[in-house]
């Protein structure tokens, strides 16, 4: 930590940042109204990035969250028979992707900072959840068809 850097501590719900997603999806500033500030501190870049990689980390659950509820998606823990020791992850798929020979949707992650139901984060803090997540399509696809999102 720099010298009179404030610490690394920041909320962990977009509430307590102080932001939301309006009726267009879009992440604004509760009180202002205004769109996301990256430098919210103009003399500390480090300080800025880490709010903003905070920030990304409540978004990734609020995208999870709409995965589910919206999406009518299920979040399944891979390996399923793994033990407390062993690595897990998790994918998204289909409510019946284990039975249903005619749709099929599954959601897997990539690398790097963007997760499953994502495009980009970017797209997600500076334009709107429409732009920025594979929710539109997916709500389009539960209508009609096969399709693997992948990174």
């Amino acid at each position: 930590m720099k010298k009179d850097e404030p610490p690394l501590e920041f909320p962990d719900t977009l509430e307590g940042f102080e932001y939301a997603f309006n009726e267009k999806g879009q992440l604004r500033h509760t009180v202002t109204g205004e769109p996301f500030v990256f430098n919210y501190r103009e003399d500390l870049h480090r300080w800025n990035q880490k709010r903003y990689e905070a920030l990304g980390q409540i978004i990734t659950q609020h995208v999870y969250d709409l995965l589910e509820n919206e999406c009518k998606l299920k979040k399944i823990y891979l390996p399923i028979d793994a033990t407390k020791e062993e690595p897990k992850t998790f994918i998204f798929m289909s409510e019946d992707a284990l039975t249903n020979p005619d749709k099929l949707i599954v959601l897997v992650h990539g690398s790097g900072a963007v997760r499953a139901g994502q495009w980009a984060r970017r797209l997600i803090i500076n334009e709107d959840l429409n732009s920025g997540t594979q929710i539109p399509f997916i709500k389009r696809a539960v209508e009609c068809c096969i399709i693997f999102f992948g990174r």
